[in-house]
């Protein structure tokens, strides 16, 4: 026999389904796929509702414009994509061929594949966006998706739609203890559990081996996070919380790079606090790691080079977490030749107006320091300002900035510091990494931002080591004393929310307590890997577990609740019986073990009386109960079930010999 064709509402069922699995894609989709998939949910509807023919064998022309079309779609994703095997050519290829199986939809089974696959769509949402209200928004989806398939089940005449959401909420919510127990004990392995295709973090961010000028402005425009930090005791104050990035050392008079020397980092003679934290690195592709000024403690999986970078041994595709511990009072002592070579180089064919200023400030006086405080005196006296829009510097980007514009962000006032330390014989390179972080009181953590990006100067003197000096600091003090927030907030009266209004502060509360869930989502959920998992049963009692252990312990905890689920199913599917029925059922058992059963439409009267003709013994309290179950049942009050309880009670009939 034939099934019945699908009708026109099943079809808008799943078209919608689909759509709504869709719509995060669409802004990344190209507009003409966005067209094509809708146009075919618009087809396969109006075909369903016999307006327009579909295109099956029976239509020989539109059957081939679909096989042209699918071809068309295939041919254009591999030529878009060059032939490169990604997510995105993977999910664009997906969302075409769903769009084309809606139009070949014919039978049941093609029903439940359309269905189910788009609960692969549902999937593919994730390698985009991992955040609460995507999940959320899936779940949603998830719901929706499982409806559609209710309905589908469900006869025509018996189809509301809010039932079967609400039933297909209810057996979402039932899987819910399932899926926990899964995502727990589930055994995590190192890395990710399936290889994201390389183009899943082109559009990921930040600090990089090198800097020219312009490149941290554009980070200051930026709210994004670059990471979040944790202290496990003290704090140290804003002005201190300078986060280490890479170390350049090399100029071609516009670009600085990193420099790599074969040599340990010096030592480090630490003084004051130590300070002891968690940071929670965001995925930037790149090896660097972020620490608090001088690293002193690191896990063994983090590198920690000459100039007292951190490194991780693979580029941070995904969010990383590690503990170091760090002094912000040390001595960093140790300069060995080549570094000295490279800490004095100044680009050839450069800087020429800079370097005669510095050389015209050496020759006055020998001494270092007192050439430092002429060089940050310098950008006093110019009134050079710090601006998050400075303006370009075609020609000679130091003497420019120092001669010229006068007004340039931190890269500019370090680079050109170094520039003018080097010209003068000192030893000096540019630090990036980031400067300040906003603590969430909710949370009670530090969130760093890439709009905190910041460069400052080190420079070599003999006997101290190596010199923190940060000119951006002479110039705009409230920018390292406030954090990039507060110091622009305050830069900028009446431009949006005045922090300390009561319109700021509801509207800081909501942001922390927001940034506050994420942190818990990420930390727990996305973050919960193969050494959060071994520490978790650690702290409950169970150490060493391995691999087979989980799977044991999986499958045991699986089975235990679905069978408490089912229990607890067949016994809401039971009704309760009433205080009387419970009475005169507990009657009725008794009887039953001597040979009297109740037939299931017999009349408790013409029960009474076939016992009784049969054991005239009994009759007294057959007839006494039977009466008391009559009048509480259809009796107008007057007596107590408590009654009928205790005649039954005393009711304990014996089989006779």
């Amino acid at each position: 026999m034939n099934p019945a064709p699908i009708s026109a509402r099943e079809v808008a069922w799943v078209a919608v389904v689909l759509m709504l699995a869709l719509l995060p894609h669409m802004p990344r989709f190209p507009w003409i796929l966005n067209f094509g998939f809708v146009l075919a949910c618009g087809w396969r509807f109006l075909g369903a509702r016999g307006v327009l023919p579909l295109p099956d064998r029976e239509h020989r022309l539109l059957w081939l414009l679909k096989q042209l079309l699918a071809i068309t779609a295939f041919v254009t994703i591999y030529i878009a994509f060059r032939g490169k095997l990604g997510r995105d050519a993977g999910v664009e290829l997906l969302a075409a061929l769903l769009g084309l199986k809606l139009l070949e939809m014919r039978s049941p089974r093609d029903y439940f594949v359309v269905t189910f696959l788009c609960y692969f769509l549902v999937v593919t949402n994730f390698f985009y966006s991992q955040t609460i209200p995507t999940a959320l928004y899936m779940l949603g989806v998830v719901v929706a998706a499982t409806a559609v398939l209710i309905q589908y089940n469900t006869p025509p005449a018996w189809r509301q739609p809010r039932a079967m959401l609400r039933l297909s909420a209810l057996m979402t919510a039932q899987a819910l203890p399932l899926m926990l127990i899964a995502f727990v004990l589930f055994p995590r392995i190192p890395g990710p559990l399936w290889g994201l295709p390389q183009d899943a973090f082109d559009a990921v961010t930040g600090l990089s081996d090198s800097m020219t000028v312009g490149e941290i402005t554009r980070l200051g425009m930026s709210n994004e996070i670059a990471f979040r930090v944790q202290f496990h005791g003290p704090e140290p104050r804003a002005r201190a919380r300078y986060w280490r990035g890479p170390v350049l050392w090399h100029s071609d008079g516009r670009t600085w790079q990193v420099a790599t020397f074969n040599a340990a980092p010096p030592p480090l003679e630490q003084h004051g606090q130590r300070y002891f934290y968690t940071v929670t690195m965001e995925p930037h592709r790149k090896h660097w790691l972020l620490g608090l000024d001088a690293v002193t403690g690191k896990p063994r999986d983090v590198m920690q080079t000459s100039d007292y970078a951190l490194k991780s041994r693979q580029p941070v595709r995904k969010r990383m977490r590690y503990d170091l511990d760090s002094a912000i009072e040390y001595r960093m002592a140790g300069l060995g030749d080549a570094e000295r070579h490279a800490a004095l180089e100044l680009p050839p064919g450069h800087h020429a107006r800079a370097r005669e200023l510095a050389e015209s400030w050496r020759a006055a006086n020998s001494d270092a320091g007192a050439v430092i405080e002429r060089a940050l005196a310098f950008y006093r006296d110019q009134k050079f300002v710090y601006s998050l829009t400075p303006p370009a510097l075609p020609g000679d980007a130091v003497d420019d900035f120092l001669f010229v514009t006068h007004e340039g962000f931190c890269e500019h006032f370090a680079s050109s510091f170094v520039i003018l330390m080097r010209a003068a014989g000192i030893p000096a390179r540019v630090v990036t990494g980031y400067q300040g972080g906003e603590y969430n009181e909710v949370g009670e953590y530090m969130v760093v931002r890439q709009r905190d990006a910041h460069a400052w100067a080190e420079v070599y003197l003999d006997g101290q080591g190596w010199v923190r000096v940060d000119p951006t600091a002479t110039i705009a003090p409230n920018r390292v004393s406030l954090g990039f927030a507060d110091a622009n907030a305050r830069g900028a009266p009446g431009s949006g929310f005045a922090r300390d209004a009561f319109g700021g502060r509801v509207w800081t509360r909501l942001r922390d307590s927001f940034d506050a869930i994420t942190y818990g989502w990420n930390q727990w959920v996305l973050g919960y890997t193969s050494a959060q998992q071994r520490n978790l049963f650690e702290d409950l009692g169970f150490e060493d577990l391995d691999y087979g252990s989980l799977v044991i312990g999986l499958t045991l905890a699986l089975a235990l609740t679905t069978g408490a689920l089912a229990l607890m199913m067949w016994r809401a599917t039971r009704k309760p019986l009433d205080p009387l029925g419970a009475a005169y059922a507990l009657f009725c058992a008794r009887l039953a073990r001597i040979g009297f059963t109740r037939g299931a439409s017999e009349a408790p009267l013409a029960f009474a009386e076939r016992v009784i003709r049969l054991r005239g013994d009994l009759a007294d309290e057959v007839r006494a109960i039977t009466r008391l179950y009559g009048l509480l049942r259809y009796g107008r009050g007057g007596v107590d079930v408590k009654a009928l309880r205790r005649r039954v009670a005393k009711f304990k009939p014996r089989r006779r010999s």
